[in-house]
């Protein structure tokens, strides 16, 4: 497995524009590249055309995988330290109930968690599971953030290349002050899951187990329902306060209980996905018609499948 062509498929294949734009932009603050030949760009990859006529920043994927082939460290430095701050579509959240400060320093002496500070660290430690895994570890004030990086392979329904691997970081962030975990995640393509069942229940107990392992603790799921409460009664007294919440509390795939709010106000709409399912159900010829239809079906299904497997992981939406 080779970590630069593992990074150069992730970039292709997962990172939106905006993101690849601001590590672009801040390869260039750093100095890392340029896009003008100058005083300040001695140490720097210059971006030229071939023709000597002056080049116009892109801030695409093409320049970002060719500042990763020629500033090669210090690119997979950035996209590192990036995956540590960048958001993420999903989270759940735990109570720690034990002391764990002391372990933590007593597995970063044991090397089963690598400090990114520390003397001799070039990137974080690729693996195929979460139980494998040595996770990455840097401190900002009282948040000790714990990042597991899994190397995620998938395969595209095409007969050639189609072969994919991506870099997949788990972030966990440990609140000294509150005690509290959040484990942070991000939702990967359809083709990468390889449409494993429920595989973002399964990562999250996997980072679990591993937390609890490394820090011998035990962490508890937090319940939001009374915040959801306390939002929908207090802050939304009056207009000033208007706060949209939606609030999702499912079951397991194969239970029947499902309690769907949308808080105060008319604009949040929760999809029945019992619905779904009947519309997929009773519609299958419909949606076999042709490629197009099968997409919108196949679309639709991850939806179902995402929506069912978090569902034990209560999320609430707040604008």
């Amino acid at each position: 497995m080779d970590y630069k062509n593992v990074i150069k498929t992730t970039i292709k294949e997962v990172y939106p524009n905006y993101l690849i734009k601001i590590l672009l932009k801040e390869l260039e603050e750093k100095g890392i590249i340029s896009y003008k030949e100058d005083l300040l760009s001695q140490d720097a990859y210059v971006f030229c055309n071939d023709d000597g006529t002056p080049y116009h920043p892109q801030y695409d994927s093409t320049e970002l995988l060719v500042a990763l082939e020629n500033k090669t460290n210090d690119v997979i430095s950035i996209i590192q330290s990036r995956e540590y701050d960048s958001s993420y579509s999903y989270s759940v959240l735990f109570e720690i109930q034990e002391e764990w400060e002391d372990n933590l320093i007593l597995a970063i002496k044991e090397g089963l968690i690598l400090p990114v500070e520390s003397d001799g660290f070039l990137h974080d430690q690729l693996a195929n599971s979460v139980i494998s895994c040595i996770p990455s570890y840097k401190k900002i004030s009282n948040l000790h953030i714990l990042k597991f990086s899994l190397h995620l392979v998938g395969y595209l329904p095409q007969e050639t290349d189609n072969k994919r691997e991506i870099v997949y970081p788990i972030v966990c962030i440990l609140n000294s002050e509150t005690n509290m975990v959040e484990i942070r995640f991000e939702k990967a393509k359809g083709y990468i899951t390889n449409g494993e069942s429920g595989f973002y229940v399964k990562k999250i107990e996997e980072v679990k187990q591993k937390l609890e392992h490394l820090l011998g603790i035990e962490l508890l799921a937090i319940n939001l329902s009374a915040i959801v409460k306390y939002i929908k009664e207090t802050l939304n007294d009056s207009e000033e306060n208007e706060v949209a919440v939606s609030a999702q509390a499912l079951e397991y795939h194969t239970g029947s209980k499902a309690i769907l709010d949308t808080g105060n106000n008319d604009n949040m709409i929760l999809p029945l996905i019992g619905n779904l399912k009947d519309i997929l159900k009773n519609n299958e010829e419909l949606f076999d018609a042709n490629n197009e239809t099968r997409q919108i079906q196949n679309l639709l299904e991850e939806i179902i499948l995402e929506a069912e497997y978090l569902s034990d992981h209560p999320w609430i939406t707040l604008a």
